[in-house]
């Protein structure tokens, strides 16, 4: 078997791992913090601090630690994530405060980046033609750790309590850093052509007709899920009856589970079309989707509705893999991912601040309004990056 493919599968399987590792703390992550015994009035701005404080540190750490990995490689660059990310799990579950969880969040977005890194050395180890869906596959593994994850977690805290499920996900995360370490091959390691800084990165991607475009699509797709995903086990608890924590689980991953069923066949719609137009596509269904979420009473009406929209969220993520596996310079493209991750996380940063503040204001129902428009207006923004690279033939 070619190591290409092997890298794949392996890494499919670790980037599982240390998705189901997150997606077992996200759902409870606002239940824990009203464990501690903080006021209603305070527990929606407490959330959105502690989702968004990781980004605040993601933001400059992943540009760097993508430097890193073109500088000495991505394999080395996983292993420190899949450490440093175990170790702040098992810290988790030793929280008392609100402010200690803070620290480990912001730590967490300092120091880790185990998937995007993973997601690199796929794409500069696999070849041009079969990048793409090693990439789909990539993400479906990420994806399917989303859906497994909230059930998991939702039942290990309900059986054993939320601290437990933390220092699961620790466990899993070092069975993936284990994997990796092991079987792992990264024969291609690209050494930058030039020495850049930071700084340079930056403008040189902002510069970028393709990169910008790609970055907006990264940016928006990280806002979806943080605008929504603090906030949603609370929104579910305002449903009339008793919600069981087993069906808050299944709720949770459906975006998820649309994107396992749906991305192969996006990132074949794209080979056809264009993937800029599959992305297209998918912000103006996910803009129409979020706004259909505002409406429900019922929550099975609520989870068919969140599952559709999840199948136009499921196109951005494949098409924009592929559009920096053959839009990108090689040389550039461990940065190129690091950046990505920069502007995924300041949508991750501005997403459920803004949202904390829509909830406050106006409901938490009208959350899903907030991030509607977000898509339309974005969708059309990105059409307008579009058009300055589109008959481009050479990479950026």
């Amino acid at each position: 078997m070619p190591h290409y493919r092997r890298n794949t599968y392996v890494l499919s399987i670790a980037i599982f791992l240390a998705a189901l590792s997150w997606n077992q703390i996200v759902p409870f992550l606002s239940l824990f913090l009203k464990e501690m015994h903080i006021s209603d009035g305070q527990l929606l701005y407490w959330t959105g601090l502690v989702f968004a404080v990781q980004s605040v540190a993601s933001i400059l750490a992943m540009p760097y630690w993508g430097k890193l990995g073109d500088k000495y490689g991505r394999k080395p660059m996983i292993i420190r994530a899949g450490i440093c990310l175990a170790g702040i799990y098992f810290g988790m579950s030793l929280c008392q405060t609100p402010l200690q969880l803070a620290v480990l969040r912001f730590l967490n977005g300092a120091l880790t980046g185990f998937i995007p890194g993973s997601f690199a050395l796929i794409a500069t180890n696999t070849p041009e033609k079969a990048a793409p869906r090693a990439m789909a596959t990539a993400q479906t593994a990420s994806a399917s750790g989303v859906i497994i994850g909230p059930a998991v977690g939702m039942w290990l805290a309900s059986l054993l309590g939320y601290r437990c499920s933390m220092q699961v996900s620790g466990a899993a995360v070092i069975i993936s850093t284990i994997l990796v370490w092991r079987l792992v091959q990264e024969p291609n390691k690209v050494k930058p052509i030039e020495k850049t800084s930071l700084i340079q990165d930056f403008i040189i991607s902002i510069r970028s007709p393709v990169q910008l475009s790609i970055m907006f699509a990264v940016f928006l797709s990280w806002c979806f899920a943080s605008a929504i995903n603090p906030y949603l086990v609370l929104h579910l608890k305002e449903f009339g009856g008793s919600v069981p924590d087993w069906l808050l689980g299944w709720i949770f991953p459906l975006p998820a589970l649309a994107f396992v069923l749906t991305a192969h066949s996006w990132t074949r719609f794209g080979e056809r079309t264009s993937f800029d137009r599959a992305i297209f596509i998918g912000l103006i269904g996910a803009a129409l989707g979020a706004v259909t979420l505002f409406f429900p009473h019922n929550i099975w009406v609520f989870a068919v509705l969140y599952f559709i929209t999840g199948i136009w969220i499921a196109a951005l993520s494949p098409s924009i893999g592929a559009l920096t596996c053959t839009k990108v310079e090689e040389s550039f493209r461990g940065r190129a991912y690091g950046i990505q991750q920069s502007a995924g996380t300041l949508g991750a940063l501005l997403a459920p601040l803004a949202a904390a503040q829509v909830g406050a204001l106006f409901g938490i129902r009208a959350i899903f309004i907030f991030v509607g428009v977000l898509f339309f207006v974005g969708a059309f923004v990105f059409v307008r990056l579009c058009k300055r690279w589109k008959l481009a033939d050479k990479k950026y």
